[in-house]
């Protein structure tokens, strides 16, 4: 049996710490942030007019797409921000999602050796990577597999998988019918619902059972 947990939201509240520094270093300080527009292309010297740019956040947040709620001046501003130079910060030292999200991992692994379970990071770019190695080493996580995958890999890798457990809609909704996926809630995804949801990995077991009851029927 192959099980997939997702780290973002169902082991890491990586939102909560992307809101701390993004209200940190955009709205919380003195200076006017100002961005170059062009007006002019004639031929003559390219006159360039600079305008503030007003970060801010839009309406409540959820998980579908950080950009619709945090404004950035260009995609290219806002990878920097979330996968270099605030990656450590945000992805390495991110709170849990729940007190006992790790020890309740850990005592999944323990309890269901016969298993395989496999952590997915997906979207890791830049520093991202390493910092979540580090948000993973440093809360005692005992699993033996991590994947890191592209948002554009989700479809193929339910191949590889038999349950998926995750908080992202993206993955829920592309769950086959012969697989099982499983939604794990937080305070920003409940936009959508499941048939399948858990509030904790201490409920992963029931419904585990139930999954292998149906496959071995």
């Amino acid at each position: 049996m192959e099980m997939y947990i997702n780290i973002d939201g169902v082991l890491r509240n990586t939102i909560q710490k992307f809101d701390y520094h993004y209200k940190d270093f955009y709205l919380d300080r003195d200076e006017e942030v100002i961005a170059p527009i062009s007006i002019g292309d004639d031929g003559e010297e390219e006159q360039m007019v600079y305008v503030p740019f007003e970060y801010g956040i839009d309406g409540v947040i959820k998980n579908d797409d950080l950009r619709k709620y945090y404004r950035f001046q260009s995609v290219e501003e806002y990878q920097n921000f979330f996968y270099i130079d605030y990656a450590v910060e945000i992805f390495g030292h991110s709170g849990v999602s729940y007190p006992t999200a790790i020890s309740d991992l850990n005592k999944l692994i323990k309890e269901n050796q016969d298993y395989n379970i496999t952590l997915i990071g997906i979207d890791h770019l830049g520093r991202a990577k390493p910092a979540t190695l580090f948000f993973l080493s440093r809360n005692g996580c005992l699993v033996n597999n991590i994947k890191f995958i592209l948002t554009s890999d989700i479809d193929n890798s339910w191949k590889n998988c038999d349950i998926w457990i995750s908080d992202d809609k993206k993955i829920i909704d592309s769950c086959p019918e012969n697989k099982t996926a499983i939604k794990f809630n937080t305070i920003y995804n409940d936009f959508f619902n499941h048939s399948n949801e858990i509030n904790n990995l201490i409920k992963t077991d029931e419904l585990w059972q139930v999954y292998s009851e149906k496959s071995i029927t």
